[in-house]
């Protein structure tokens, strides 16, 4: 009998947890990472931080967005907001100060419905900047 390695097919157990957490609601994917922390407690922080997504973003405290907003420029945050709700929009505006804010709402005021990607790039961008916070213990992100 040929393996899945033989056939050319390989399985990624860790991508698939990923995508699925990715699916569950706040509660749900809290307590699947909580069991899997039970076993593997290294596993389950790379697992949540692997898992998480920009719109993980829209449910975080006014306190983390602002340190968040701090360390992204301007642009990136405005590239990053501009395909977000725009309740977000005012509450991470109103989590800068004010001259980085306008810096950022003039981007985002532009049409960049073409810049989708780089708009999604920043997204990514902004999210990374959220993880890192968070590993240095500054922040407290829930996935």
């Amino acid at each position: 009998m040929e393996s899945s390695e033989q056939k050319g097919y390989y399985i990624n157990g860790k991508k698939q947890v990923i995508e699925l957490l990715q699916h569950l609601e706040g509660a749900e994917r809290e307590k699947l990472l909580r069991n899997i922390g039970l076993r593997n407690a290294s596993m389950a922080k790379e697992l949540s931080e692997q898992s998480l997504s920009f719109k993980d973003l829209l449910n975080a405290d006014t306190e983390s967005l602002n340190k968040i907003m701090q360390i992204t420029t301007p642009a990136i945050a405005g590239l990053a907001l501009y395909l977000t709700p725009r309740s977000f929009q005012r509450k991470a505006l109103g989590a800068m100060d004010r001259s980085r804010a306008e810096q950022a709402f003039n981007v985002m005021s532009r049409d960049l419905s073409s810049k989708k990607q780089e708009c999604l790039k920043a997204q990514n961008r902004v999210l990374q900047n959220a993880i890192e916070l968070s590993r240095r213990g500054i922040i407290k992100l829930s996935s």
